[in-house]
This record gives C-alpha cells, structure tokens and sequence, in this order.
C-alpha cells in the first residue's frame, strides 16, 4: 500500500516546525562544541591535525549560519512559493545541511589516522554527531540518510584504530551497530515528527472549520434577528392600521345606530332607511376585514378546509366581476371580461376560487381611476398539469418595485402609513396566495409605474384529493 504524498499544507507545517527545533534549542551548544574541540586536539594529539579540525568546524559554521538564514526566510515566506519549488528548496536544504555535518566531521574521521588519543576524541565526536543527526535531522523519513554517511564512517574507523588484531573488528562492529540505531532512531523521530505534523493539521483544519461554522451561524443569526426585527415591526404597523380600519366601521356603526335612536323618540324617520343601509354597509365591511384576519390565521395554523366541486368557471368569473361593478362604476372604470371558449367546468374549492377572485378584482376597482379592469382567462399548464390563468389587468397607478415584492408577504403593505388613501387590513393578496397555492396554483404580479399591474391566478383544472388533505 503506497502513502499519499504530502500535501502543501504538510509541507509548510512540516518547514515551519523543523525551522523552528533544528536551529532554537541546541545551535549555541553545537557551535560551542565545534570551536571548542579543536582546542583539545591542539593540546592532546601531536601534530597539526587541530588544524584541519578548526578549518572544518569554520567551514561547517558558516554554512550552518547561512543554511538557518535562508530556512528562516523559507519558513516565512513559503506560502508565496508554489508546490513544485518547495520540494526543490527542501531538498537543497537537506544538502546544505548534509555539507555541514560533513564539515564538522571529516577532520574528526581522518583523527583515526593520527596517534592516540586522536582516535578516541574523533569516536566521541562522531557519536555526539550521530545523536544530532538522530534528533535534529528528522523533517523527513530520508534526511538521515544525507547526513549520516560521514558520521557513520568516523564511528567505524576511530573505534577500529583503538586496538589491534581480532578486536579491531569487534569495536568497528559495535561502532557500525551506534550508526545503525541513530539510523534506526532518526527514522523512529521522522515518524512522531510526522505524526505531529498530521495532528497539528488537524488540529488546525478543525479550528478553521469551527470558526467557519461560526461565522455561518452568526450570520444565519443576523439575517434571523433581521427578519424578526422586520417581522415584528411589520406587525406592529399591521396592528396600528387595523386599528384604524376597525374603529371607522364601528364609529360609524354606532354613530348612525345613536342618529336612528333620535330620530325615533322624535319620530322623524324618514332617513332612517338610508341610516340602516349605511350600518349594513359598514357591519359588512367591518366583517370582512375579520374574515380576512381568521382566514390568515387558519392558513398559518394549517387548518384550512378546501372543499373541490365541479364548478362552471366562466359563471364563476362573470359573476365576480358583476360584484365589483358598481364599485369600478363608482370609480369612473370600465369592467371587461375576456374568457377562452375552451374554458370550462373545473374541480377545485369553488367558495376559494371565488374569494381569490373577488379579492384580486377589489383591488383593481379600489386603486383605478376612470380606466380599465380587464379580467381574462385562457387555458395555461402548471408543469405536466392542465390548468388556467386568470389575469386581473388595471389601468391604474401601478406599484414601485419595492412595493410589489412585498406585497404578498403577510402583515406588509405597499403603503403602511396610517393616511394611506384607500382602506382595507392589505391581507388579500397574501390570501389569494396562500389559497392558490393550497388548490395547487400561485399569483404573480407584474406592474410598471404610472401604467397599471396584471394579477394572475394560475390553478389547475383539478384539484387532487391530496393536496385538500395537505392544506
């Protein structure tokens, strides 16, 4: 089973971590160590072999001080450098630091070539390197590799020539078996040093990914606390307008209730009549903004009841239009009526269809002046679904954009403010919605200013038993 190569993150993780203990911990100690020695072979071992030992530990700080400069700079800058280039950079490091070790060592390897106890400092020396390559040298599985081979070499021949004969081979052995198990070790730390790496990412991607979550929650909170804020303020001005919209037919109710009252104890009745017409009208009206509210409220409570009965459309939609009327009449506007001849019976809750209807047509008579209501219907389809469209057309003010997106929205009206012109709870359109959609259908609005609007009632020619029982 082959591993997955490293990904960027890894490497980056693994630059940071490795620039972070090669250099921090032990470099003053490593330095010391390699300006120090020379002095004792100076003083121990005859001859000039301190020299080559001083040559090589100035060489190999150099190079060391140079190689930690530039993996620092890698280190901070590498997510600037693309994938290809950081393997490249990676590997020049670990030759870079190979060379160091290599400086530091090989004179220490040519002291078993020298007279005693020049052999014996080169073994220690190159057993203090073997435990740095074992325990520094480990950002990756191979690096040991580049760094050991001079190390594992002075081990060899310094503790070969501390004695002679048979037991020249035996100390070579055990020097090569020291080799071996930093080899051993340094691969042993390679995989905790991985492992490491792998946690921390995790560690990190799981950070990251909580602090996502995060902020999607507050922001799904936000828009939450908006809309509630919204919400609420919408119902609040509801609640002022309808306030309003239900004290006028009271007022006038009892007003003209009191007026008859008088006329009575006095005996004069002769406008009495158009008195009780005028508390008809407002007990009317005062009803139908109630019926509207209960409406809404058994909608969203899910308790609407939807009755379908084959019904003759056409005579639905004449006689709607004959109810508004005198209302347009009133108005100055004239009422049309266009209906496709292949508009016929339909199977939905006809009392709805009617209400959904009437609403629509209302609207149109209330908000036009001396124009035009046009209701018309033609056969349409709902995806795969035969139905029909009936489109309420005014010639009237028309709505701004903003206006219009929130007209089917419940407790908002176009206009909010307690002078609107025209009175009413503004609860129709969001009926006529919710009922078009409970029999199947929908409304959609189009309007330009100054032009008009179309309302149109999609609904399917049958409503299915299912969808009575889902509203």
């Amino acid at each position: 089973m082959t591993r997955e190569p490293p990904s960027r993150r890894t490497w980056i993780m693994t630059i940071r971590r490795f620039a972070e203990v090669a250099w921090t911990r032990h470099g003053p100690t490593r330095y010391l160590s390699v300006a120090a020695t020379p002095i004792v072979v100076a003083v121990l071992v005859p001859g000039w072999w301190w020299l080559g030992c001083a040559v090589g530990a100035a060489i190999g700080v150099v190079i060391d001080l140079r190689t930690q400069a530039a993996f620092q700079r890698l280190a901070e800058h590498v997510e600037e450098i693309e994938d290809d280039d950081i393997q490249v950079a990676v590997t020049n490091y670990v030759w870079a630091i190979a060379a160091t070790t290599t400086a530091y060592v090989l004179p220490y390897t040519l002291l078993a070539f020298s007279p005693q106890p020049g052999p014996v400092i080169g073994l220690l020396f190159c057993a203090g390197a073997a435990l740095i390559c074992s325990t520094l040298h480990v950002m990756t599985s191979t690096m040991v590799f580049y760094t050991i081979p001079t190390v594992f070499m002075g081990l060899v021949l310094n503790a070969a020539d501390l004695t002679i004969g048979a037991n020249k081979f035996v100390l070579a052995a055990m020097a090569a078996l020291v080799g071996i198990n930093a080899i051993m070790a340094a691969r042993a730390g390679a995989r905790s040093f991985g492992d490491l790496i792998a946690a921390r990412q995790r560690a990190e991607e799981a950070a990251e990914d909580l602090e996502a979550r995060v902020k999607q929650r507050t922001a799904q909170l936000a828009i939450a606390t908006k809309r509630a804020q919204a919400a609420n303020k919408a119902k609040s001005v509801f609640l002022a307008n309808m306030s309003h919209e239900l004290r006028t037919p009271l007022n006038a109710v009892i007003g003209y209730s009191e007026i008859i009252e008088e006329d009575l104890a006095s005996g004069e009745t002769e406008q009495s009549a158009a008195d009780l017409s005028r508390i008809r009208s407002s007990a009317n009206h005062l009803l139908a903004m109630i019926n509207e509210v209960l409406d809404l409220s058994r909608i969203e409570a899910g308790k609407l009841d939807l009755r379908p009965t084959d019904f003759d459309l056409t005579a639905l939609l004449r006689a709607s239009l004959d109810t508004v009327r005198p209302m347009a009449s009133k108005n100055g506007s004239l009422c049309q009526l266009n209906v496709a001849a292949s508009i016929g019976a339909v199977y939905l809750d006809e009392t709805r269809v009617r209400q959904c209807v009437l609403n629509l047509l209302s609207n149109a008579a209330k908000f036009t002046q001396s124009g035009v209501i046009a209701l018309d219907a033609r056969p349409c389809r709902i995806g795969s679904v035969p139905a029909v469209a009936i489109s309420v057309r005014d010639t009237g003010p028309g709505i701004l954009d903003e206006q219009l997106a929130r007209l089917f929205q419940p407790f908002v009206q176009a206009d909010n403010s307690h002078t609107r012109q025209h009175d009413g709870a503004g609860l129709g359109l969001v009926i006529t919605r919710r009922l078009a959609r409970a029999m199947g259908g929908d409304v959609q609005a189009l309007s330009k200013l100054g032009e008009g609007s179309t309302f149109t009632l999609y609904l399917p020619l049958r409503m299915t038993s299912a969808q009575a029982v889902a509203a």
